[in-house]
Order: C-alpha cells, then structure tokens, then sequence
C-alpha cells in the first residue's frame, strides 16, 4: 500500500511518523542516530560521554559501544537544576570536561550557561551564567555574571573553571574557593558594557575586536580571536585553540607568560614533518592532551586531526587528506576525508583519538592500526530503505514534487531526501554529506552543501535549495545535475534589477516558487526577494533589509521585517511570509502593501479561540496553505503546529503542553513535537510536519475524508 493510502485510512487528527528513525537507546552507539556530536570526554569507568548540540542530550557510551542518555531530554530548554540530569533540559550543549574528582562540566552554549553533573549521584547544578547573553559581571558570583558564546570550558587540579569566549575575545576564570568570576586572559569584560550592540569598538554587536599579540608577555595582555576550546596539561599549563588567529597558544601558568605552540598565523593546514610553530594550522577548534602531554588539534577548515608530539615539537596529520569529505568506513587515517571537526576531540593514552565531525557523527582513530571508523551516528543515512529506518538530521523545509514525491531538507546531514509515494523508500538526491561549498555542474548527489534549510520544487521537478552556509541558491536540473542560479558566495546584500547569478545573497533559509514559476526566497538580513522565471532578474518584494518590525499598511519594500523563514502563498497569489523575530506571520498583497495576519508581536501561548491578531506565537517557522485559504503554522517554539481558518480564529492541530516525541497513532494534539520547523500539504487531508529536533518527518490528518 502507498503512503498516501496508508495516510488516507486514519482517522481525521491523527499523528504518525512517515520518515526518521528518531533517537534511541539501549542500541549500539555506532547504529545510532546522533544530532551533532561534539564535546567528548572519558570517564573513569571507560565509558565516554558525548555533548550532542543539535539532541540536546549528553549522551554515554558504554564499553560495550552501547548508547544510554547521561542528561537531558532532547527538548532545547533550561530546566531541571538541582535535580536528575536525565530530567534536565539542555540547549546546544557544545564542551565538556572533568575535574580531578571525574565530575561533568558542559558549556550549555545556547542557554548561556556552564552546568556541572555530579558523577556519583548524577545530579546537574548551574555553575555560571544567568541565562542571558551578555559581557557583565566580572568581579562578582559566577552565576549572576553573563555569558556569551561560551564555546570551552576547562577546570585545573585545584577546581578553577577556565572559560572561552569566543565573541567577547578573552579567557575568564572562575575561583573554586569564592566563586568569583574574572578575566584571566585578553579583554577585560568589565570594559564593555552589558548591553548588546552598544556602541562601542567591537567587531560587530555584542562581539569585542579581536587581535593577535602578546606572546611572550603577560597572559592579560594578550590578544585573541575567537578563542574556542581549552584544555590543561600534566603540568598544568593552559592551552587554548585561537581559531581565527589559526594558532594553538599556550599560558605558562606558573609565569603568566603566553607562547604560541602550532600555527605560524598563515591560513592554511601545511608543515607536517617539521616544527609545530613553523607549521600552518587552518581555523582549529578543538584541542586535547593525552596523558602524555602530546597535542591533538581538529581544524575547521583544515579538515584534519593533527598530533604535536610533546618530546619533539613535530606536528603530523593522523586523520584527513586536507579536503572536506564524508569520511570512508576502515581506512587508514591518512586516507580518510574528515568533515569540519569542531570542538569535541578526546585522546586515550594508546594514541586513539574520538572527536566529532559536521556529518553528524563521532568519529574513531585507532591508535594501533591507525584506522578509522564510526563511534557514534550511524555509517550510513540508510538511503534505499524505507523512510521510517531512515536517519534524518534536523529537518526543515518540505516541498512535494510533479511526481508527489516528498522532499526534505536534511539539514544537518547536508542533504536534500526524497520519498517515493509509492514504495515509501527513501534517497538522497542532492548532497555527499560534507559542510561546504562544492560539484556545481557536475551530479547532484556528488556535490557539497552548506545547511540546506529549505527546498521547493517547481513544476519540471526541478530541485531549488536554500544553501545558506555558502549565499547561494542552487538548483538541481533534470538530468541532475547541479548549479548555481543565484548568489556570488560573497555574504552581502545587492544586486536588485541585475540578474540573479551576479547579485549577492545572505544566508537564505526560505525559497518556494510563485504561480509563474518565479523563485521566491527569505535570508536573514531581512528580506523577501524574487528571481524572475523569464528574465532571472532579482527585486526584493519585502523588506528594506533592516531588521524590525514596522510597516503594516505601507509598502512591503519599505517595512522592517526579521527573518522570514518561511514563505508561502494562497489561491489569490498573496504572498505570506513567517517572522520568527517577531513571533508574528506578514503578508504582502498584490497591491505591495504588508500587514500582519498572524501574532501580536509578543512571544507567548495563546488558547485556541484566540483571534489570530491577538495571539501570542513563539517563533513561528514553517507555513503551508489550503485550498480554502486556511492558514497553517509551525508555533515552533510552543512546539505545536496551529491554524487559522477562515473565521481568523487560531486553533491547534498537533503538538501538546510541551516539547517530546510521543503520540504516533493517536490524536494528533495530545502528540508532542520538539521544535517543528517545516510544513507542506500533500493532500487536502494530510499536513506533513518536519519534527527538527526529534529528526523525523510526521504526518497529520486533517479535515473530513
């Protein structure tokens, strides 16, 4: 049977899961499905703990290579202190690291927060930050000072926590006697004010300049740019990963006195065989000593796993040929293609080496047979089997094809999937699985992709992807291939009444087609833009590319509007568009002018009933429209999807009280979602919802059969 028929069957308002294996556990880890593994440490039993960004979860591997949930619940929040880290909420946690009695330290990067787990009764404590980004606070208790972007944290043997900023440039401490937090290295934080974007000289708002000097001075002397991860070694020395310098850098903690140790500030990844401060190292991220003192760096862009060995200073590649690519099961490291390592890197004494890479996995080099294989996240997407088997990575965007199939941006995997209606198998048909820009004109499925956000296909099946990551827009044609159709790869905004394939575009997250076949696409400097099918001429149709919300009742090419992640249109050719900024939902009619038809400008919940001016969303993503006007919206961060019907009334259609995963086959508002993003209509009686931070593709009934 179809999926289609299948779906067809249920009764009105059920939920059902079409694609994505989700999370689980009790399984063996390698088989798993992971969001972005990241921090990674291992504790004295053996097992290893894994910092999961996009899961929201502190996962642990056991030595059998089995996976169990160390904290958290999978739904992003910040919740929980004081109780079972299990029951906790997290929100991108990103580093970890242990103290000399094997306790938990996690930078909690998007809830602005370092949280700690007690190893012996697995309770989570708040440590610093107040939940709200920001520089203050220097001088006073850790956990009333702001946090921003804190991207690595580090404890030494006498319990003083060690903290990266990467927007703020310095490193700051935390006395374990008075809890007392100060800057340790580079600017002073009380030297910027608390408020972000002030006007001040930081390189952008809330971001203090960057620089490189200082070595072979005092430590607080010294410049940084975005320093990242931390780590000690035996003597007790701070290392530090000064990305954008491209340098690992080291305190002399018993001096002060601040040295480079690798990179010699060149932007490349060369100088292997040679000394390690001769050497280029290309943007690292993450660093670890083992118990050897020798020193193990992932590059971002270098995509590499790189050693400095203590007794000598020479720095060799273990793990990476120096281009991206979605690394080879059983091969020798030197032969494999890494994806960008960020953050996470762990070294046992026998030289073996964990660390996470942007394919959505954990990855594993054998420090006796140099081999590399996956820990954790799956060896394959499980393209060829059916949609439920799948592993999805943050679905967002969804588009239906000529031929009704299903087609999904796989966000994190850095695919775009497709569903055959018939069969209900799933494939991949644009994107190898690497984080980065690369195969225009050559096959699709070759080529890599920057976070594809969104994906609409138009009448001749042709694929338009949303490649934020590289402003671009591409397309795959019939035959499969794939180019560029908009976009020079430069971030800035311009190029209206020129054509589409010389005019700049940033970071777009939306794109659906017009009635004409036009393109139509939102990127986040505050713009609604549209390519011509005919001309391929680009106009922004909303937007002046300020952020805010102001405008209603005037033109839509005069409004402040925030980022419109997604856009949709109704039977009458008006164009709507969400703005997760503003918690509201905007449309621009045909005579150009804007309003708003959805939300008060206000972040919150409102009952069903509300009329839809007046109520409270919460980051609203995704949209779809049916035939009859009705609106539907992903209230993303309510997580639950409404509607909006004819009589301006919003209502819900799925998700419940809070953010889970559970209520397959049941009705759909007693179901819980975790963060739903996208939304498309494959028939007039079923809604698909992509569940992003549960990684699966669901379908609702709605309407009478």
């Amino acid at each position: 049977m179809s999926i289609l028929r299948r779906l067809d069957a249920l009764a009105p308002g059920t939920i059902t899961t079409v694609a994505g294996a989700g999370y689980h556990v009790g399984i063996e880890a390698k088989e798993a499905d992971a969001g972005w593994p990241l921090g990674v440490v291992r504790v004295a039993n053996g097992d290893l703990i894994v910092a999961d960004y996009f899961g929201h979860r502190l996962w642990r591997i056991d030595g059998q290579g089995m996976l169990h949930c160390l904290a958290g619940d999978g739904v992003p929040g910040r919740r929980g202190d004081g109780g079972p880290a299990t029951e906790a909420r997290l929100y991108g946690p990103h580093d970890l690291c242990l103290d000399r009695h094997g306790n938990i330290y996690l930078s909690d990067l998007d809830n602005h927060t370092i949280r700690r787990i007690d190893v012996r009764s697995g309770v989570i404590s708040h440590v610093a930050g107040t939940g709200s980004p920001g520089r203050g606070g220097d001088g006073g208790p850790a956990v009333e000072a702001e946090l921003d972007c804190t991207c690595g944290v580090a404890v030494d043997d006498e319990g003083n926590i060690y903290l990266a900023s990467e927007w703020m440039n310095n490193i700051r401490r935390i006395d374990s006697r008075t809890g007392v937090i100060e800057t340790f290295a580079g600017h002073d934080a009380r030297h910027y004010p608390s408020e972000r974007g002030a006007s001040r000289p930081f390189a952008g708002p809330g971001l203090s300049l960057g620089g490189y000097h200082g070595d072979g001075g005092p430590a607080r002397e010294a410049g940084f740019n975005h320093p990242e991860h931390l780590a000690f070694d035996s003597r007790g020395d701070l290392y530090i990963c000064d990305n954008s310098n491209d340098r690992i850098r080291k305190i002399d903690m018993t001096s002060g006195i601040i040295s480079t140790v690798l990179g010699n500030g060149q932007r490349a990844s060369n100088g292997d065989g040679g000394p390690a401060t001769e050497a280029s190292t290309l943007m690292p991220d993450a660093i670890c000593l083992d118990v050897h003192d020798n020193l193990y760096v992932g590059e971002k862009y270098g995509c590499r796993i790189r050693k400095v060995e203590a007794a000598t200073g020479i720095v060799h590649t273990l793990v990476g040929t120096g281009a991206p690519g979605y690394g080879e099961e059983g091969l020798v490291g030197s032969r494999t293609h890494c994806n960008a390592c960020e953050a996470g890197i762990w070294a046992d004494p026998d030289g073996t080496v964990h660390w996470g890479d942007c394919s959505g996995r954990l990855r594993r080099y054998d420090g006796a047979t140099g081999i590399v294989t996956t820990a954790f996240g799956g060896t394959s997407v499980h393209d060829g089997e059916p949609a439920e088997q799948a592993f999805l990575n943050g679905p967002g965007g969804l588009s239906i094809g000529p031929d009704r199939r299903i087609y999904i941006a796989d966000v994190w995997h850095q695919r775009i999937r497709a569903i055959d209606p018939d069969t209900g198998v799933i494939a991949t048909v644009a994107g190898d699985g690497v984080r980065a820009y690369g195969g225009d004109n050559g096959p699709a499925t070759q080529a890599h992709l920057g976070n594809p956000h969104d994906v609409s296909v138009d009448r001749r099946g042709r694929v338009v992807i949303a490649d934020p990551r590289h402003a671009y827009i591409r397309r795959v044609d019939e035959d499969g291939m794939i180019r560029a159709i908009a976009g020079t790869g430069h971030p800035w905004d311009r190029g209206d009444g020129g054509p589409a394939n010389a005019a700049c575009v940033v970071h777009v997250v939306s794109v659906t087609h017009g009635a004409d076949e036009s393109i139509y696409f939102g990127d986040k400097v505050g713009r609604v833009r549209r390519i011509d099918a005919e001309t391929g001429v680009i106009q922004t149709v909303a937007g002046c590319g300020l952020p805010g919300y102001r405008g209603d009742g005037g033109p839509a090419t005069s409004a402040r509007i925030g980022t419109p992640w997604a856009i949709e249109f109704d039977g009458d050719g008006r164009l709507y568009f969400s703005d997760a900024d503003h918690h509201v939902v905007r449309m621009v009619d045909r005579d150009g002018r804007i309003r708003t038809v959805v939300g008060c400008g206000q972040e919150g919940h409102s009952p069903d009933g509300t009329p839809a001016t007046e109520a409270r969303l919460s980051a609203p993503r995704g949209l779809a429209i049916g035939g009859h006007g009705e609106l539907y919206i992903c209230d993303t961060g309510n997580h639950r999807v409404c509607r909006v019907g004819t009589d301006g009334v919003l209502t819900t259609v799925a998700g419940s009280d809070d953010g889970g995963d559970s209520g397959d086959g049941g009705p759909a508002t007693a179901a819980r979602l975790n963060t739903p993003h996208g939304l498309t209509l494959w028939s007039e009686r079923i809604l698909l919802v992509s569940d992003h931070f549960n990684n699966r593709l669901r379908a609702v009934t709605i309407g009478g059969r």
